[in-house]
């Protein structure tokens, strides 16, 4: 493997994301590498991708399963424009960009759970964070945008307490994947996503979130900290929050847990 296998899709052109691609055989998480660059000044658009972490992590901690030369772990520095409160939505602007991305691959398999799993064939295959970066007073510096998928995986690979929930799009599609091809795909549908939130905000990329959904009409329940609340999912709002019918009447969520009812039955 050349010492850098994404060289070739750099686009060169700074601001851009994918212009530069830092690759690594391992470090301990792609997040921890992207805060060093950021820090030191990286520009926008600039990506950390690694073969394995020894301490990947996707949302609210937990560990990601990380084995070497078969999936996509990686970090991108995004230094927006907006305020910080409106950080949490670039996870779902990532969300439809990957998936765009995912289409490519796996036509027609492809889907959405708020707020940052990515699904095929109803099995999670991958997962976003985004993660803020601020200065004492509480200013956005940068974002560190994270993106785990599993592309080569096999069955025999996914951990036994995982298996039946978690995927890859070689499980999904029956035949290995181009992870490069995959990955320009992804920061080509990223930038283009990102541009369009920044010019118009998330009402521009809303419609095509709500289209991969596997949400919306799904009873589920939402464990968040201050509760349990179950009901039928409506789709999201002009903001990026879930809209539920429960039986107390619609509720807006803005964070939480979601579990479908009879997702991996």
């Amino acid at each position: 493997m050349p010492a850098n296998p994404y060289q070739s899709i750099e686009t060169g052109t700074p601001g851009r994301i994918g212009w530069r691609i830092h690759y690594f055989d391992e470090v301990g998480s792609t997040q921890k590498v992207a805060a060093e660059l950021a820090e030191a000044g990286a520009a926008h658009g600039t990506v950390v991708i690694a073969e394995r972490q020894s301490a990947g992590r996707g949302r609210m901690g937990r560990a990601w399963h990380s084995p070497p030369g078969l999936n996509l772990y990686q970090t991108i520095i995004l230094r927006p424009t907006t305020p910080l409160a409106e950080v949490p939505r670039l996870s779902l602007v990532a969300g439809v960009a990957a998936a765009e991305a995912l289409e490519t691959v796996a036509p027609g398999l492809v889907a959405l759970k708020w707020p940052n799993d990515l699904w095929l064939k109803g099995r999670k295959t991958g997962g976003i964070i985004a993660e803020a970066v601020t200065d004492p007073g509480r200013g956005l510096r940068c974002v560190l945008l994270g993106i785990g998928v599993n592309v080569n995986l096999t069955a025999e690979q996914i951990p036994d307490d995982l298996r039946g929930k978690a995927t890859s799009v070689r499980i999904a599609t029956g035949r290995p994947c181009d992870r490069i091809a995959l990955e320009a795909a992804l920061c080509n549908r990223l930038d283009s996503r990102y541009m369009e939130v920044q010019d118009h905000g998330f009402a521009a990329v809303r419609p095509a979130w709500e289209a991969y959904s596997a949400l919306t009409g799904k009873r589920v329940t939402v464990i968040d900290a201050s509760g349990r609340i179950a009901g039928t999912v409506r789709g999201l709002d002009a903001e990026g929050a879930l809209m539920l019918e429960a039986e107390s009447g619609p509720a807006r969520i803005l964070t939480g847990e979601v579990t479908v009812e009879g997702a991996y039955d």
